[in-house]
């Protein structure tokens, strides 16, 4: 089965209740997994294993922090988790088959920060990525050498075997399905854009299989009540976890 470990990245920027419940929700996750949590950050920060890295708010960081965290831990399998996403239990269910290709959980809702909007489409992002130590390793140490002398162009994308230019991308990439989904709140700071609606799209590909939902399963409505929801997850996750470290 091999190893397996958490690397949590962030710049430490956001509302801080809403990322202290992001963090209190791993928690609760790992209550029943119990992975090792290597945590790189831009400032100290008292979760997991901590790692400060003084850096800028950067993709040029992103990738720096990443491979800073795998290169912590011995561990077969890493999970890459962000800071603004909460997190299901079953995401963590899963095991790659192959060290040789990046697996990716499409079981993800986009959450407006705002009107608490739901919507699904597949589409395959780092925050969902598991794969192994190694070939993380590979692949981001690739990266941080090509963008700290080239710089990052947004056509390379983020989500490996994506990051550098297409001839020297290497790794297979893969998709799974964990039985629910996870939460990505999209923020005005976040790096990706906030595509709430299918008309920010400029090519129907971009969102295949969209949905929009006012409940998402495994998580009840969110709709309307983004807020009310957020301080829900928190209350749920401080009564399961006993030793609340955060």
């Amino acid at each position: 089965m091999g190893t397996k470990a958490l690397v949590y990245y962030t710049d430490n920027t956001g509302d801080p209740f809403f990322m202290e419940t992001c963090r209190r929700q791993i928690l609760c996750c790992m209550s029943k997994y119990n992975y090792p949590i290597i945590n790189v950050s831009q400032k100290p920060l008292d979760f997991g294993s901590n790692i400060v890295m003084d850096l800028e708010r950067s993709v040029l960081s992103i990738f720096k922090q990443i491979l800073r965290g795998c290169q912590e831990t011995q561990a077969d399998y890493i999970f890459l988790l962000e800071h603004d996403l909460i997190y299901h239990p079953s995401h963590f269910d899963f095991t790659p088959e192959r060290d040789d290709t990046f697996y990716y959980d499409r079981h993800r809702y986009s959450v407006c920060d705002e009107t608490g909007k739901s919507v699904f489409y597949h589409t395959d992002v780092p925050s969902m990525l598991c794969a192994s130590r190694e070939l993380l390793i590979k692949h981001y140490s690739k990266c941080v050498d090509w963008v700290s002398k080239e710089g990052w162009k947004g056509r390379w994308g983020f989500s490996p075997p994506k990051g550098v230019p297409r001839d020297m991308k290497e790794g297979r990439r893969e998709t799974w399905m964990a039985e629910y989904p996870s939460l990505d709140v999209r923020r005005e700071a976040s790096w990706s854009r906030k595509r709430m609606s299918r008309k920010q799209f400029r090519n129907p590909k971009g969102h295949r299989g969209w949905k929009e939902v006012e409940s998402v399963n495994g998580w009840g409505k969110i709709k309307n009540r983004f807020d009310d929801f957020i301080k829900d997850v928190n209350t749920k996750a401080l009564k399961e976890n006993k030793n609340d470290s955060v």
